[in-house]
């Protein structure tokens, strides 16, 4: 049988106490949640735009004061790299009412709480929200670690033939790499890196893959 996972919510607040309360109240409802300090455009992929093959979550909240850019900033970027996450199922909180009747924020189309609301508010939005989820459809997986720029070009073998393709590395982390590849490529499959990179790793796991205009691919790879 199909495993049916959890629904996935992203808190993004810089008040810890308020992260704190969102994680268990969430928890408590059967979600798994994550949490962010911070507002950040895309948890996994941090490229110019939302290139994987699946959403990075189910569900957003996210706070509009926040430091280095507002909470509806941050949503409005995200819809510009292409964000896979449903708009319903977003939603800005603020105290500020006038941030309600703001046009980009209309426009935008998610929800908005003011502050302070009560938790059933929450809940209510959230039940809305589970009937537009396929909870049979995976997420991607958030990488523990960032990756940084790396150019080279390496050889590779799959786990399909024998043949020894080329590809370029565009990140890199001691935990995974994006790759632009020449060959056609799929969730799931396994490649042994024959160039010695800097960390070290042989074996690496497709994740998701995008096709690319000229027959490339682009891929992300988890070692582990």
């Amino acid at each position: 049988m199909p495993v049916v996972r959890k629904p996935r919510v992203h808190v993004f607040d810089d008040d810890s106490t308020n992260l704190t309360l969102f994680k268990t109240f969430l928890a408590s409802m059967g979600y798994e949640v994550l949490t962010f300090d911070g507002p950040v455009v895309c948890p996994v992929y941090r490229d110019n735009r939302c290139i994987g093959s699946k959403p990075c979550a189910d569900i957003i909240l996210t706070d509009h004061q926040m430091p280095k850019m507002t909470g509806l900033e941050m949503l409005l970027q995200q819809e510009q790299m292409g964000c896979q996450i449903n708009i319903k199922n977003k939603a800005l909180m603020s105290g500020d009412s006038s941030v309600k009747s703001d046009e980009r924020l209309i426009k935008l189309g998610c929800s908005f709480f003011s502050k302070p609301f009560k938790f059933q508010e929450i809940s209510d939005w959230l039940e809305a929200c589970k009937k537009r989820i396929d909870l049979l459809k995976p997420v991607a997986i958030i990488r523990k670690e960032e990756r940084f720029p790396f150019a080279a070009e390496i050889e590779y073998l799959c786990d399909t033939d024998d043949t020894n393709y080329k590809g370029t590395v565009i990140n890199l982390s001691n935990s995974g790499l994006c790759l632009k590849a020449g060959n056609p490529l799929f969730e799931g499959q396994t490649i042994e890196i024959k160039t010695d990179l800097p960390n070290t790793i042989r074996t690496a796991f497709v994740r998701w893959v995008r096709e690319l205009s000229g027959d490339f691919y682009i891929a992300g790879f988890s070692f582990r």
